[in-house]
Formats: structure tokens, sequence, C-alpha cells
């Protein structure tokens, strides 16, 4: 059996014995033993959680590296008690009354892929399921996949799945980037030992593996690839990439209003570098009654070719890229671009009236030029009245002097929004992505940066 196989019958097994085999564990407030990672948490306070059934449609113009599209969209969201549907039907349409070709090119995934997601809870909840586009997978404390986006373009949108138990003593969390492929696959399984007197003293251990099979290549620098693939820039190719971690949290502080941890990570990737990283994190839930605040904050230390989040918003993106003359691969850059050093990382989240949402994320290495990530998110809604901004921003090897440049190491997305009715928007939306460039067979041989600047006019109703 190989491994891609094992960890799929390891993945849908332990859906079969926890979901249907026994009761999850109550959550904080229902009075029993508090678990160690808590809800509030900096992302999950962000986190705008789909609820409520609605309708949405929306008119715009969408314009794709200066080509114009005329689009009809449609949004419907379903919630049934804990369960959860929504669908992200797009029809582009082009001046020639033609259907945008690059939205349907992928024959039945193109169909699946309207699908936004089915959920059953919502993430840190005590049982959570979900099926669809994978917007900000984590595990455990995040040291190797952190918001983790399994849909590196709109054009390459993808079904994926999380799911998350906690049964007190002991729990899981897994992803899969792709029910297609199984390409990218992780599980954290953890104990807490001391659950029966009231501890949420937690051990973990994280597995994650990319099948992909340019997931774990070595390149000749300088090589042209207008030959064939193999006998030009790929000199070693390995079948899998395996990140593996274990880790530790204690509660030190659990109060009505105030939650704070303690956590130490160790992770690597087998045949690459190393990393050690402890912190510390916090949550105030109720501030003067109007805010919630999370915080974390981490000391790291990492050996060469190492990374921390190696599974992280562009992964996807940049996993392999080939071009007419050239070769280039994440798990290239690592082995030859990642240098060991010591840094810090902090992350902050926050709530105030419901109305304005904050997350922002930031590593900063001591010695090294590269390293540096930052990501911003942040959404006002109507906390000026009829006014809706909302904004992500993610950058590798981030530096001031590249915070304004867009490239292959950014992802970026802003709308402004104004509502002159309750149910009606006016909005733009402009987002740096991502366009697949294909060979043959329909194969995706590198990602482009793309601008998309879409006008819409959008209706929403709750029901």
């Amino acid at each position: 059996m190989s491994l891609k196989c094992y960890f799929a019958l390891v993945l849908f097994s332990s859906f079969a014995s926890f979901a249907f085999g026994q009761q999850p564990a109550a959550s904080p407030s229902s009075g029993q033993a508090v678990r160690a990672l808590p809800r509030f948490d900096a992302y999950s306070i962000f986190f705008s959680r789909e609820l409520g059934n609605a309708f949405g449609g929306s008119l715009g113009i969408s314009i794709f590296d200066n080509q114009t599209f005329y689009v009809v969209g449609l949004s419907p969201e379903l919630e049934l008690e804990r369960w959860g549907v929504g669908l992200d039907i797009n029809l582009r349409i082009s001046q020639q009354g033609q259907l945008r070709q690059e939205d349907w090119r992928d024959g039945i995934s193109s169909y699946l892929r309207l699908l936004r997601y089915v959920r059953y809870g919502f993430k840190r909840d005590s049982l959570y399921f979900r099926l669809g586009q994978l917007d900000a997978a984590r595990l455990g404390h995040g040291s190797i996949m952190f918001l983790y986006r399994n849909n590196a373009s709109y054009d390459a949108r993808r079904l994926g799945i999380e799911f998350d138990a906690d049964f007190g003593h002991f729990g899981f969390e897994s992803v899969v980037s792709d029910v297609s492929t199984f390409y990218v696959v992780g599980v954290r399984p953890f104990w807490r030992p001391l659950h029966a007197f009231g501890s949420g003293l937690e051990f973990g251990a994280t597995v994650v593996s990319d099948f992909n099979e340019n997931a774990n290549i070595q390149l000749s620098h300088g090589a042209d690839t207008t030959n064939r693939l193999a006998q030009s820039g790929i000199i070693g190719r390995e079948r899998a990439l395996i990140a593996l971690g274990v880790d530790a949290g204690v509660p030190i502080v659990r109060l009505p209003m105030f939650d704070a941890d303690l956590h130490f990570d160790v992770a690597g990737i087998v045949g690459y570098g190393a990393g050690i990283a402890a912190g510390i994190s916090g949550s105030l839930k109720n501030l003067f009654g109007i805010a919630v605040v999370s915080a974390k904050l981490e000391q790291r230390l990492l050996t060469d070719r190492f990374q921390f989040a190696y599974f992280d918003a562009l992964y996807e993106q940049g996993r392999y890229r080939q071009s007419d003359t050239a070769i280039a691969a994440r798990s290239d850059d690592l082995r030859h671009s990642a240098r060991g050093d010591l840094g810090i990382y902090g992350e902050l989240g926050g709530s105030i009236l419901g109305k304005f949402h904050l997350f922002g994320s930031y590593q900063r290495l001591y010695r090294s030029t590269r390293g540096a990530l930052l990501q911003i998110s942040a959404r006002f809604e109507e906390l000026i009245p009829a006014l809706v901004f909302r904004a992500d921003y993610f950058k590798r090897d981030f530096s001031l002097e590249k915070l304004f440049t867009l490239d292959e190491q950014t992802f970026a997305q802003v709308e402004f929004g104004y509502l002159p009715y309750p149910y009606l928007s006016l909005s733009v939306v402009y987002q740096w992505t991502f366009l697949p460039v294909r060979g043959e067979n329909n194969t995706i041989l590198r990602y482009e940066p793309l601008l998309r600047l879409e006008p819409r006019v959008s209706l929403r109703l709750q029901f």
C-alpha cells in the first residue's frame, strides 16, 4: 500500500470511528474541562463565519489582464442547525457573447468547484468538517501549515477537506488539499493526559505530506529546459515531501474574560532542516463589552533549509514553475536559499462591535534579509454607516521596499463597497491573483500573476 493510500485510509477510518462512534467533548462554555487550544485564537476572531440563510446575486464587469467580461454571479448560502452549504456561481461572458474558456476547461472539476463549501460546525468547534474551498487551513500552532489555501487560482479551484474532532482526552485535526488527487495531506492527532483532572495540558504530533511529483525536486541551476524536462532542469526527484512536528501546549490562565497559553513546537522537513518555536498566546474575550482580542508571540530558531509554515497561502503557486527557459521550485529554493537563523513571530486578531475585524501576522528573522512574512486582513462592515471595506494581503520575503510591489510572492485582494439599501451593494473588487499556464494534457506548468478588477452591483437577501 502506497503512503498516499495509507494517509487516505487513516483519515476516513478516523472519520467513521470518531464521528459516529463517540460523542465529541463539550465546548469550554459547557463547564467541562477546558480545551488547550482556545476557540478565541487570533484568526478565528477575524474569520467571518458563514451564518444564516441568504441569497446573493451580482452583476458586474470583470477585467482579467486587459480582457473585459460581463459577470453574472449567484452565491446562495443555506444553514440547517450546524450544517451549512454555500455555492459560488460566476458566469463570465466576453464582449463576443462567449463564456470565458478558462472557467470551464477542467471537465467535471469545473462544475464541482461551483460548490464553495459544505460544512458542519467551524474550526475550533468540538466537531468540524468542511468540503470545498480551503481559504485558511491550519494545523496545531501553525509551525508546519498555517493559513494554507488549496486554490492557487480562480481558474484552478479544488475541492479540499478539513476534518477535526475533539473528544476531550484526545482528538485530531486533518486536511486534504484536493479530493481528486490527495496531493497535500496533513493530520495532527493530540492527547490530553490530565483531562480528567481539569487540565488542558496537550501533546500533539503533526505530519503533512505533498505527493505531487514536483513537490520534492532538485534542480540544476542555469539549465536550459527547451529540451525534454527529464534531460534538462531536474536532476533529482523524491516521491514525496514530508514535514513532521511535535508540540506541547498548556493553559496558564483560564478566566471568564481572559485566557493565556504557553506552547512549544519542534518541526522539520525530512531531508532538509528543522526549527523550534516557543511562545505565549492570550485572549481577551470581552474587553469593555465591545471588543474581543487575541494575540500570540513566538521566539523561533531554525536551521539551514527550513521554513516555518512551509504550507502557506502561496504554497500551491510556488510549488513548481516551468517557463520556456527555466524551472523553479519551492523545494529547491528551500534547499539553496533558506539559512539558519533566529527570529520572532507575532500575530494579532480582534473584533470591535462585530463590525470591525482585523488580523495580522509577521515573522522577522534577525540576520537574514529573506524569510520575513507579513499577512494583514481587515474588514469594516458598516463601522461607518453604509460603507464596507474588505482586504487581504500576504507577502513572502517581505521588506519595506517591497510593501507595494506586487509579484509572484504576493497575494492581495481589496473590496470597497457602498450600501444605498441594506440589501443592495455597489462595490469594486481589486485582486492580485494568479492565472495557470497550461501545457500538454492540460497540465499546469506555472502560475503567472494576474490583475483582476471587477466593478459590481450585488443583491443579498436574508431569509
